[in-house]
């Protein structure tokens, strides 16, 4: 092969992977606090348990969704995930669901309420760990987890997982939205990867393979152990979530026990591995993977 030639073919192979990487539109990401998430790629959006309308549960109450607060952050959606069946996690899924006729992956105990709300079936996608799961615009590796170590009368606790497992007529309380399994969700977007945790808890054995380039961590590691959990994942990017006051109102700000709470993981992240970029992240704060 004539050198001229070769030395063309190996430009147009340069100028070709330059112009494929180019072509990868923006990932961009926003925190809605607690362990919300909307991801935009493109005209396509994703959110990750979405809860606008930030107050607690009233156990034996009918359970209502603030749809003002919701539909002033959001305005539209293709797909949901939902990393558990708490209220603070799925409580404003039927409405977002219903209103824009998006995609709902999640546990069957999600499935169960999103009927029970009025979704659709055919918007559900259940989900039990281990799946593989590939859309147009991207690919979400579903994987078990737990949920986090809970703090009962100054004792930490596992709570027994609760599970509902049909639908049915009437109203949908409070004390409906148990956890139902909760699952990691390790998205491809390209070459981009994003790991997100909706609780401060892992199955560490289930971790190999998973290397992402930004991972959104739980407030707190009571129930895993960090540094190895990290060594594992070997995240260039942590986004610290779920460490607001999730029941106050966005105006009344970040309270600042909870900021401090949030540096205490920052600088534990950072005592396990220097290298990492950890980010705490305000209200509505957006980050880019190019």
């Amino acid at each position: 092969m004539p050198r001229s030639f070769a030395i063309t073919l190996l430009a147009l192979s340069f100028c070709f992977r330059v112009e494929a990487a180019d072509s990868q539109e923006k990932v961009v990401l926003k925190w809605l606090g607690n362990a919300g998430w909307e991801i935009r790629l493109g005209k396509t959006i994703t959110l990750i348990d979405p809860f606008l309308t930030r107050k607690d549960r009233i156990m034996d109450a009918e359970w209502r969704t603030d749809e003002d607060a919701v539909l002033k952050v959001i305005n539209g959606a293709d797909y949901i995930f939902a990393g558990h069946s708490h209220h603070d996690h799925i409580g404003d899924v039927p409405f977002i669901a219903k209103r824009f006729g998006s995609k709902v992956i999640g546990s069957r105990t999600t499935a169960n309420l999103m009927l029970t709300a009025g979704v659709e079936k055919s918007q559900l996608t259940t989900i039990k760990g281990g799946e593989k799961l590939d859309f147009k615009e991207f690919s979400v590796d579903v994987i078990e987890s737990r949920h986090a170590v809970l703090q009962r009368s100054n004792r930490r606790q596992s709570a027994p997982l609760e599970e509902i497992t049909a639908p049915w007529t009437g109203p949908i309380l409070g004390k409906n939205f148990v956890e139902g399994g909760s699952y990691l969700y390790y998205f491809s977007f390209g070459s981009r990867r994003v790991l997100n945790q909706s609780t401060a808890n892992f199955l560490e054995e289930k971790l190999m393979g998973l290397h992402p380039d930004v991972a959104l961590f739980a407030d707190g590691h009571q129930g895993y152990d960090l540094k190895s959990a990290l060594k594992t994942l070997k995240p260039k990017v942590v986004i610290i979530q779920h460490y607001d006051e999730w029941r106050a109102p966005f105006s009344q700000g970040l309270p600042e026990s909870n900021m401090k709470r949030a540096q205490r993981f920052q600088r534990d992240i950072a005592a396990a591995d220097g290298q990492i970029k950890v980010i705490i992240p305000d209200f509505f704060m957006t980050y880019t993977l190019e």
